[in-house]
């Protein structure tokens, strides 16, 4: 009985886990996804009218953000573009030219 009673517990708990786990986020990719708090205004800050109110998000970014829970875009760092060698500088005959010119006279 006391078996029994264990046993009916542990079922218990794999089933709260399984159900927490289905309403967090994947993981797909190497990085973790941030949950970010909701935007929203103090009553201060809110118009009367509500044709002035603009909205604070960008749909784009609350689409992808939106792929990213549900698995379908991997979530990743976003790298910042680099060189692999540096630039060289050279200086353009044109710029020569005058010099050159002035010489000559």
């Amino acid at each position: 009985r006391v078996e029994e009673a264990a046993m009916g517990t542990k079922e218990a708990e794999r089933a709260e886990k399984q159900a927490e786990k289905q309403l967090r986020p994947g993981k797909y990719g190497p990085g973790k996804l941030l949950e970010e708090q909701p935007d929203f205004l103090l009553p201060e800050e809110v118009n009367s009218s509500l044709r002035k109110l603009v909205a604070s998000s960008n749909s784009v970014k609350d689409r992808f953000t939106s792929l990213q829970k549900r698995n379908l875009i991997e979530v990743r760092k976003k790298v910042a573009p680099h060189r692999k060698y540096k630039l060289k500088k050279v200086e353009k005959w044109r710029r020569k030219l005058p010099e050159e010119m002035e010489e000559l006279v």
